[in-house]
């Protein structure tokens, strides 16, 4: 997406540069190692805010950050468990129009989009070492990796993540407009639901010598995803320099 969006930067013609910014309303979802939570119950209120910098009718850059909370309640194992925490989520991402748009243009009020990019999110993770050997009985303590002992985890997280979303937006003026948007992202730690690869164990010999440790996830491969649908409204800060004619007919 990256390459793509620094190739369509270098094709030659004019582009009308502008830049927006915009706030960002909705709710947060959550996929990961919690069965049965219930996707469209476990809806939260998220909130943010984002600059976009457009540097022609089809290619732009956002800058964004959304805060909130993340909930679920289900099942590991069949056994209830839930979570519920503050997640803050900065991103700097591509916008790519599929309609020549521009906020405020004359021939083309709205276009659908999609949206790649980098970022990152803070959150805190609490590890229960007694409520983890409730559907684990193989919970190590000698499994530092994990941080899976017998005493209980409380720490910050900093996780780094692919953002990747769709959206529809629409100019309802020269300057202002709104549009909807679902985007996900792919979080580098399993640690967002409070299960850090809650099913790893070891196998002891007779002695309780470690003989081997089994684990399902690392950084790559991992459970915890989280997805933001909301609403935007967007504000044009930056005109850009005065189209030509002959552009301003083609955008």
């Amino acid at each position: 997406m990256l390459v793509i969006t620094v190739i369509l930067m270098t094709v030659p013609g004019k582009a009308q540069n502008t830049a927006d910014i915009g706030l960002w309303g909705g709710t947060s979802t959550y996929i990961g190692d919690i069965d049965e939570a219930g996707f469209f119950k476990q809806f939260s209120p998220n909130f943010g805010a984002y600059y976009r910098y457009n540097f022609n009718s089809r290619v732009s850059f956002r800058a964004q950050f959304l805060m909130g909370e993340f909930a679920a309640t289900g099942l590991i194992e069949g056994v209830e468990t839930s979570f519920s925490k503050n997640v803050q989520d900065v991103s700097f991402q591509a916008e790519i129009n599929y309609l020549k748009y521009i906020l405020g243009g004359k021939n083309m009020p709205f276009t659908s989009y999609v949206l790649g990019g980098i970022g990152v999110a803070y959150f805190k993770y609490e590890m229960d070492p007694v409520f983890i050997s409730s559907f684990n009985p193989g919970i190590p303590g000698l499994n530092i990796k994990h941080n899976k002992g017998t005493t209980p985890v409380n720490e910050s997280v900093v996780a780094p993540s692919i953002p990747f979303g769709i959206g529809f937006k629409y100019s309802i003026g020269q300057r202002l407009g709104v549009g909807i948007e679902y985007q996900m992202r792919k979080l580098f730690s399993d640690k967002l639901d409070n299960l850090d690869d809650p099913l790893a164990y070891v196998t002891n010999d007779v002695n309780g010598a470690l003989i081997s440790e089994t684990t399902y996830t690392d950084a790559l491969h991992n459970n915890d995803w989280t997805g933001y649908l909301g609403l935007h409204v967007t504000y044009k800060i930056y005109t850009g320099k005065k189209a030509c004619p002959s552009y301003d007919s083609k955008n």
